[in-house]
């Protein structure tokens, strides 16, 4: 078994973006308090910094536990997915820079209505996709092309270069 977190350095930067939110907001309704739509626009700002800080301080929390025979998230929710379960699996890489360098990847298990999502910010990450990777063989699990090239990517093996040659390959 392996455990995985989100470590402090990680959510750092997104700590320090949701408190400088949350100040830019408060002080709008600081410098204008009167004024409904100065109220309406730095509420509406406030709100949403203070939902993305919630969510990095449930991140913070979150657990992940990696066994042989399941991945299970433990934090504000237990979830349990049994890998011999998973049908259905989503690779996405969100770019930070128009090259393409610098960003993260979400990676989104899923077997019936049960879905565990991890971000490559997680220590582990790795371990996780190659695992992802596994069980999507086994199971022939639903994968889009766009997670194919993602997991081509992390140097992983897809199901179309995991899958044995047909009789016509094979003469060939």
């Amino acid at each position: 078994m392996s455990i995985h977190r989100y470590s402090l350095q990680n959510l750092l930067p997104d700590y320090l973006r949701g408190g400088a939110g949350l100040v830019i907001g408060a002080g709008g309704w600081l410098l204008a308090p009167g004024v409904l739509q100065v109220i309406i626009i730095f509420g509406g700002l406030t709100v949403l910094f203070l939902l993305f800080t919630m969510r990095t301080v449930a991140r913070q929390y979150t657990r992940i536990e990696m066994t042989d025979d399941a991945i299970i998230s433990g934090g504000t929710r237990r979830l349990t997915l049994h890998w011999s379960d998973l049908d259905h699996v989503k690779l996405r890489y969100y770019s930070t820079r128009r090259n393409r360098s610098g960003g993260w990847m979400t990676l989104k298990l899923a077997s019936g209505r049960t879905a565990i999502s991890v971000d490559s910010n997680i220590d582990g990450f790795d371990a996780i996709a190659a695992r992802a990777a596994r069980s999507m063989v086994e199971n022939r699990a639903a994968a889009d092309d766009i997670t194919l090239a993602n997991l081509a990517a992390l140097g992983l093996t897809t199901p179309l270069q995991a899958m044995p040659a047909g009789p016509a390959e094979a003469s060939r």
